[in-house]
């Protein structure tokens, strides 16, 4: 499944033509668009997928006068990527949940020996376009360290050394018992996931066999040569090391969150509903089970009632928020959705079927950022990689599906031949739960459909000099970074390609701040504070590179962001309001000491990546 690159040299790709940091004057804009408070004109919102902040940027070192918060600097690996003098900190353990339900304070014993051999699951055969299955990774027999270790010691960062690895779990309730809330104790994260793994209604997954290993606990070595370009870019432009996914868990609920705010919620022709039982979570220990959830997986339950602090899993996480003195965010008698479901409407607007053994949600009314453009007369897009066929042409892939689709229907007509080999490239390539403004009946059934486009049109409208004041802009599969069929080098290529782009048209990138972060952790291990804002997260945190002729050069912002960030920087650039009254754009800006920037003093509070800029005195936002 990967695409015919061919291995890139490290010099050649550092030596790639960088936009430039200079301002140029910018083509005019519809009056609409020149209402803002920088002079930012386009905002470009690239997201990638599973990757936490250690996990790629664990070795980093930053520009003198900077500092930066990873497994480096923490003392927790070396340069080399060898375990350093605080590795003990990230030693993972085995433990015991106490008797009763779920638990965010499962009783710590003894480290492992040795971490369990990775896995190849979610890792797809290049032949056959099917996962292997989480069988052993042959590639990491060897592995003997029982805390974070180097992925490319086992499978080089290059496209031509198959450097897929498996995926670990990144569920809801599964990353908050990793993560007990805020990170405080390291050591859990392997034994959720050996026990809890992705749910019993994941297929291939029983109690004992949960398709893990220590896979979760790899980090890319930025200081021995891995990912040369995401390093060029934030030594040249900015970075964030405290910035976080939205939501614990996984890719649909996080995108979702980007657009909203907030959270999907179950409902029947709008009206508050309850979901069919199958589809409500139990994370609470099955019978003769130590943490094998009762009822979790990606068929099965994703709907919580968080109101009530008597339903399956909920009492654990509130306990913890009334500790903490935060309101958990959770409408009285509403069900929200906190794990991957399909959205409900296909790419061409038809509707998807619901229903008890249908992994889709209800179409949704929330507030979101499109509509609130849309209604402030400002243009965007939404542009999701194999999304129209136009994505489809030159790429490896769709030959490889064709080839498929040739051998499965041969006795057919060469149009349904054609038809198969569509269908499958955009199964392959096309992530539809990262694209989640088509859940929206306003948008998909309004003038803002056309809004909904694949990459082949984000870059002619780039080429062209056309692009909205706000574009989203999702790589298809392949290119996303996501473990099992992607890896970061893909994800290195499709940004470069995309600034590449820009380059040819530095009058537009002289108005324009790209953000380059991804959906969610993936489930990789991440040493960094989490800020507990209600009962859906924070999250761990994940990368997010600022890439503009007004980012600050080589700085690591330290200010606490989650994805709401990007909501509250458009919001303030434009003038808008925030989306609603229990949105996280609604928070304040943070407040920190000194001798603690990660930390807000004024929780629940989020960033609006201003401090990331340099607009020359530009008042601040909210």
């Amino acid at each position: 499944m990967r695409p015919n690159r061919s291995r890139i040299a490290v010099p050649l790709l550092l030596a790639l033509a960088l936009v430039p940091a200079v301002a140029v004057a910018a083509p005019a804009d519809p009056p609409a668009q020149r209402r803002t408070r920088t002079p930012i004109k386009h905002v470009v919102v690239v997201v990638g997928e599973n990757v936490t902040f250690d996990a790629l940027f664990a070795t980093y070192v930053p520009p003198p006068g900077q500092s930066v918060r990873n497994l480096l600097s923490e003392g927790i690996v070396t340069a080399e990527g060898t375990p350093g003098a605080a590795y003990g900190r990230a030693v993972q353990h085995e433990a015991t949940a106490p008797a009763g339900g779920y638990t965010l304070a499962a009783a710590i014993g003894g480290a492992y020996a040795a971490l369990p051999q990775p896995t190849l699951a979610g890792v797809y055969d290049p032949r056959t376009l099917k996962p292997y299955g989480p069988i052993p990774d042959s590639r990491f027999a060897a592995l003997a360290s029982n805390g974070p270790f180097q992925i490319t010691r086992f499978a080089p960062y290059a496209d031509d050394a198959a450097p897929e690895t498996g995926d670990p779990v990144h569920r809801f309730f599964q990353m908050w018992q990793q993560t007990g809330g805020d990170n405080a104790v390291l050591s859990r994260y392997v034994w959720v996931a050996m026990t809890a793994g992705r749910g019993g209604e994941s297929h291939g997954v029983t109690p004992g066999h949960t398709g893990q290993g220590g896979e979760l606990m790899g980090f890319f070595n930025m200081a021995a040569g891995d990912a040369p370009y995401f390093r060029e870019l934030a030594r040249r432009y900015a970075l964030s090391d405290n910035y976080h996914q939205a939501i614990m868990g996984g890719t649909g609920a996080n995108f979702l969150a980007l657009a909203t705010g907030d959270a999907a919620v179950y409902n029947e022709g709008g009206r508050q509903a309850r979901p069919p039982a199958r589809q409500i979570e139990d994370p609470s220990p099955a019978p003769g089970t130590d943490n094998f959830y009762r009822h979790d997986g990606y068929d099965g339950g994703s709907w919580v009632e968080c109101a009530d602090p008597a339903a399956p899993g909920v009492a654990a996480i509130r306990a913890h928020l009334a500790r903490l003195g935060r309101d958990p965010n959770c409408a009285r008698g509403a069900y929200y959705l906190v794990n991957n479901y399909a959205p409900p409407f296909l790419p061409d607007g038809s509707p998807v079927a619901l229903g008890p053994d249908r992994a889709v949600y209800p179409p949704q009314t929330l507030p979101d950022i499109g509509s609130a453009l849309t209604a402030a007369q400002l243009s965007w897009g939404w542009y999701s990689g194999g999304r129209e066929a136009a994505d489809f042409a030159g790429d490896p892939l769709f030959a490889a599906a064709a080839r498929l689709a040739e051998a499965a229907a041969a006795d057919r007509p060469a149009p349904e031949r054609e038809a198969l080999t569509q269908a499958k490239a955009q199964e392959l390539m096309y992530n539809a739960i990262g694209d989640p403004l088509t859940a929206f009946p306003r948008v998909v059934h309004g003038p803002d459909r056309s809004r909904l486009r694949g990459l082949a049109a984000f870059y002619g409208e780039l080429a062209a000099g056309t692009l909205p004041a706000v574009s989203f802009v999702v790589p298809k599969n392949v290119d996303s970074g996501h473990p099992g069929y992607s890896a970061p080098v893909r994800y290195e290529h499709f940004i470069r390609d995309l600034l590449r782009r820009f380059a040819e048209r530095p009058e537009l990138f002289a108005s324009t701040a790209i953000l380059i972060t991804a959906d969610e952790g993936g489930g990789y291990f991440d040493s960094g504070y989490i800020q507990t804002l209600d009962f859906f997260g924070d999250g761990p945190r994940i990368p997010l590179l600022v890439v503009s002729p007004y980012a600050r050069p080589g700085h690591v912002d330290h200010v606490y962001q989650d994805h709401a960030s990007v909501l509250k920087f458009i919001e303030y650039n434009w003038r808008l309001r925030p989306l609603s009254g229990r949105s996280r754009d609604r928070l304040p800006n943070p407040r920190a000491a000194p001798s603690d920037p990660y930390r807000p003093l004024n929780p629940p509070a989020i960033g609006d990546l201003l401090t990331l800029f340099d607009f020359g005195g530009a008042p601040r936002g909210r």
